[in-house]
C-alpha cells in the first residue's frame, strides 16, 4: 500500500509546487529562497536532464508510460519484493517519471525551479530529484544483495 501512497506523494508535491511556480512566477525570473544555497527559478526544459534531446516529448512520454506499465506488471506478478529498498526506489522513480510526463502531456515542456547557488548545475525540480534519489536506492539495494552474506544449510 506504501508503494503507492510514496507514488501519490512524489506526484502530488512535485505538481503542486511546479504549479506554484508557474503561477507566481514568469519564465526566468528567480527568488532567493536559502541565501547563497538555493534560489527558486522558473525554467521551462523540452528536453530531459541538461536539455538533452530537447523537443522530443513523445519520445519522453511513451518510455515513461512503458516504465511505469513495466513496474506494475512486475509488482503484480510478485518479482519486486515488498517493504524493500529496491520497491521504495522504484516507487520514488515510478512517481518522478508521472511528475515529470504530465508536465510533458500538458504543457508540452517541464516546470524547473530549483536552482542551486553554491554549485554551478541544472535547474533541476522535485520529480528529478526522486528519480536520482531512485537510482541510488536501487544501486545500493543491488550492492546489497549482490554482497549480502550466503546462508548456508547445515547437512546432518
Amino acid at each position: 500500500m506504501y508503494f503507492y501512497v510514496l507514488i501519490a506523494l512524489v506526484v502530488g508535491i512535485d505538481q503542486w509546487v511546479k504549479y506554484y511556480v508557474r503561477t507566481h512566477l514568469e519564465i526566468g525570473q528567480s527568488v532567493t529562497w536559502i541565501d547563497g544555497v538555493i534560489n527558486l527559478s522558473s525554467h521551462r526544459n523540452a528536453g530531459a536532464a541538461f536539455s538533452i534531446m530537447e523537443g522530443q516529448q513523445w519520445f519522453f512520454i511513451l518510455s515513461s508510460l512503458l516504465v511505469v506499465a513495466a513496474v506494475i506488471y512486475y509488482r503484480r506478478k510478485g518479482d519486486l519484493k515488498r517493504g524493500s529498498l529496491m520497491e521504495f526506489g522504484v516507487a520514488l522513480l515510478v512517481g518522478g517519471a508521472i511528475g515529470n510526463m504530465i508536465d510533458r502531456m500538458v504543457f508540452g515542456v517541464v516546470t524547473d525551479f530549483f536552482d542551486l547557488q553554491f554549485v554551478r548545475f541544472a535547474i533541476f525540480n522535485v520529480a528529478d530529484v526522486a528519480i536520482n534519489v531512485a537510482v541510488g536506492l536501487m544501486v545500493l539495494s543491488i550492492l546489497i544483495e549482490t554482497f549480502k552474506p550466503k546462508t548456508q544449510k547445515v547437512v546432518e
